[in-house]
């Protein structure tokens, strides 16, 4: 985004401040003359106020800015803008040079990591069947998890962890996918795309995406939702000298029943409704390139399971990272249920 988006002229309508808001997703119009002298800066927070108070949607929006904002000097470093930011609970720091806007700073962009150089694989080539009929003509990467794409939550999960570059495999009704994040610079990250003729297992992508990577790179499903710190899991991979991480999550199954166990005709015992705790693949994982010339077969479909099979009968290392923070698969009704009741209680937050 180029902070032209983020300017409107001293003429501008309330509306048109909203709906410049609204394109970049940013929360603040700066209010700025034809040589880009700072006026003002409205938040949607002042739009609704003043609409609030009775200011039409047509006036302009000189009326509902912030005519005094808080402004910084070119070069001001990070911490001292944070400190700024802080002082006065405003979370955006127009910086100005001889009296002309030359960058905004976001607070949340501040506390972010620095980039990793690591890659992100989402898998999100899946027919979706057990979603049917929500899937019939829609992926499920873009089913609607709070009023936004499941894709998209992971896609920003992957940003704010530091991951630049991610690649999406893609199949059913890819063409939605891809016309919907494009390259990625909407997200703040640049997105290609491994289309797949057919599908070729959970794992199949890493046969022609071996050429792609030099460093451990993270694999994830592109069906589930999660709170997962990816930065310590690749820390945790690289700790260990692991040729593939998987993370994993604590699983309970109520059983609803008495179990017996019977020596032929005798009844040797029962227990009664037990309940039986797991830990189970969640879908996520670290990958080393070395694993590619190990397991990888050059042609032919390929499953996780089958990678991480392959890798211990070689004595090769394969860790477990045990995932703490919340994880869904949506992969039913009854998640996706579940789901939107979560985003709607703030779980994901």
């Amino acid at each position: 985004m180029s902070l032209e988006e983020l300017f409107v002229g001293d003429g501008a309508t309330v509306r048109e401040a909203l709906e410049r808001i609204t394109k970049t997703g940013k929360g603040v119009v700066l209010v700025v003359d034809a040589e880009r002298r700072l006026l003002g800066i409205a938040t949607d927070g002042d739009l609704r106020k003043a609409i609030l108070r009775g200011v039409g949607l047509d006036a302009p929006v000189d009326g509902a800015m912030n005519r005094s904002p808080l402004v910084a000097p070119a070069g001001i470093a990070a911490p001292a803008a944070l400190v700024m930011m802080r002082s006065r609970s405003i979370r955006q720091l127009p910086i100005v040079a001889d009296g002309r806007v030359v960058d905004v700073l976001f607070f949340d962009k501040l506390l972010e990591p620095p980039p990793l150089p690591n890659a992100a694989v989402i898998m999100a080539g899946g027919r979706g069947s057990r979603l049917n009929p929500l899937t019939e003509k829609t992926p499920k990467p873009l089913l609607k998890i709070g009023g936004k794409p499941v894709l998209e939550i992971m896609v920003e999960r992957l940003k704010s962890a530091g991951f630049r570059e991610i690649v999406i495999t893609v199949h059913y009704l890819n063409h939605m996918i891809e016309e919907y994040f494009g390259d990625g610079h909407r997200f703040g990250v640049d997105i290609t795309y491994h289309p797949e003729d057919q599908p070729r297992g959970t794992a199949g992508a890493l046969i022609e995406l071996r050429r792609y990577f030099d460093s451990p790179f993270l694999l994830v499903n592109g069906d589930i939702l999660t709170k997962c710190d990816f930065r310590a899991m690749l820390e945790f991979h690289k700790h260990h000298s692991a040729q593939m991480t998987v993370g994993t999550v604590p699983y309970t199954v109520d059983m609803p029943y008495g179990i017996v166990e019977v020596d032929g005709e005798r009844l040797a015992g029962v227990t009664e409704k037990p309940r039986f705790d797991f830990m189970i693949n969640a879908g996520i994982y670290v990958i080393s390139p070395q694993v590619f010339e190990l397991v990888v077969p050059p042609t032919g479909t390929l499953d996780m399971p089958d990678v991480i099979a392959k890798l211990m009968e070689l004595k090769q290392h394969v860790v477990a990272f045990p995932i703490r923070e919340y994880w869904l698969d949506i992969g039913r009704h009854p998640d996706l249920e579940k789901a939107n009741r979560d985003v709607a209680e703030g779980l994901l937050e």
